[in-house]
């Protein structure tokens, strides 16, 4: 069944649970309103109409919002005098969700309800602590104790860097005049802290080889050539 109402200056054409946009009624949102300009109305072949209206016909719909349309450009232009104007439009209107079509003669059609399940509200279910389980590297890096820095006491020297640094021994430091990067000569030790690091460098120095140039076959020395 459906039927053609008149409403704001237009014509419809509804049926019952159908939604429409019409010229705004001020009505609020959730009302209802009660439509009784029905110009003609069907049902199953069977054709009604009215002059201009159908005695005792009434639409009923519900109210669902107000709002507005979508966005007109109107631009106007005459030609050869510099004449240009644009506006824009919006239409307010009115949403309608037809509830019911009466009409004398014909059953009464009614929209279908929607039957919508309650919402069930999900059981969060908490994750057991699982035995044996450490806690990840970078929480164990942030969660470790700070290092302590040694810092001098009023009036003291501060310390020297390279005893700082691990894997340096305090006594002394022997370069190579083989080792690449190192100009000192064979022997010479780089002495580092005090008067008793110095004995324990030399108790502990290794006495390398000396090195003897090889003589002439004859043994006798060479004259330099004239």
């Amino acid at each position: 069944m459906f039927a053609v109402i008149k409403t704001g200056g237009k014509q419809y054409k509804v049926q019952a649970g159908q939604i429409i946009d019409v010229e705004k009624l001020d009505v609020d949102e959730g009302g209802e309103i009660r439509i009784d300009q029905v110009l003609l109305a069907a049902n199953d072949g069977t054709v009604s109409y009215g002059r201009p209206m159908i005695d005792g016909a009434t639409v009923t719909a519900r109210v669902v919002s107000q709002h507005k349309g979508p966005k007109l450009v109107v631009f106007k232009y005459k030609s050869k005098s510099r004449y240009r104007r644009r506006t824009g439009h919006r239409q307010l209107l009115t949403q309608l969700s037809i509830q019911s079509i009466e009409v004398p003669g014909f059953d009464t059609a009614t929209a279908p309800v929607i039957e919508t399940a309650p919402l069930v509200e999900e059981p969060i279910l908490e994750q057991p602590a699982v035995a044996g389980v450490t806690e990840p590297v970078g929480a164990q890096a942030a969660s470790a104790a700070p290092i302590d820095v040694d810092t001098p006491a009023a009036g003291e020297p501060p310390p020297d860097a390279q005893t700082t640094v691990p894997g340096t021994p305090v006594s002394s430091v022997r370069f190579s005049a083989n080792s690449s990067g190192s100009a000192a000569p064979t022997g010479d030790v780089l002495s580092i802290g005090g008067p008793e690091a110095q004995l324990d460098a030399a108790d502990h120095a290794i006495d390398e080889p000396e090195i003897i140039a090889p003589e002439t076959s004859t043994g006798a020395p060479e004259l330099p050539a004239e």
